[in-house]
């Protein structure tokens, strides 16, 4: 009976989740090993990952890393026990990943959010899901906990998108334009070399 309930009330789909505090990776490693048992779908798993990590506390790098940009691996993510968009970003990829995700599905984007209300632009990395051919990418983002379709995310100025392999120029709400590697971005080949 437990069992049963456990599927119809699992711990990432709770509208309270109690994450006692802040993300650990035991949490995380807890989290995951649910996810394996239920045989949840592709979309669940994005789902409780980014409503996992989107529990972190926010830290500038200046602050936390007392550097103006620093990509963190997910591990420096938890040893912190805070970071920001690209640390957040990067924690929901890898985690991904490790659970069966393939990267054709994954990218991590970078480019700029715009404040509406203040009239700001400010850099921004979110991770975008890319369930299949025919779907629409969903964005993953550390500052709305909802899914949402690229194109209805219009605080979201995408530049270009990456995996571990390759670089896309982002063009018409899609990342369609091959650029190269993606080790050519080197706030990312020096966090791959820390992996």
């Amino acid at each position: 009976m437990g069992f049963i309930l456990l599927l119809c009330n699992p711990l990432w789909a709770a509208p309270n989740l109690d994450l006692r505090g802040i993300p650990s990776e035991h949490s995380l490693h807890e989290l995951m090993q649910e996810l394996r048992q239920q045989g949840v779908t592709e979309k669940e798993k994005v789902v409780a990952v980014n409503t996992f990590f989107n529990h972190m506390p926010r830290g500038l790098d200046e602050t936390v890393w007392g550097r103006k940009d620093y990509w963190a691996t997910p591990a420096e993510l938890f040893q912190k026990r805070r970071g920001d968009c690209e640390d957040v970003a990067i924690a929901k990829y890898f985690t991904l990943r490790k659970l069966g995700i393939t990267d054709s599905h994954l990218r991590l984007a970078y480019g700029k959010i715009a404040d509406l209300q203040q009239g700001t632009i400010e850099p921004h990395m979110v991770l975008i899901y890319m369930p299949g051919s025919h779907a629409r990418p969903l964005v993953l983002d550390s500052l709305n906990q909802h899914l949402l379709t690229v194109p209805e995310r219009q605080d979201l100025i995408l530049e270009f998108t990456f995996n571990v392999e390759s670089l896309w120029r982002w063009q018409d709400h899609s990342p369609s334009v091959l650029v190269g590697k993606a080790d050519t971005l080197k706030p990312w080949r020096k966090l791959l070399k820390r992996l």
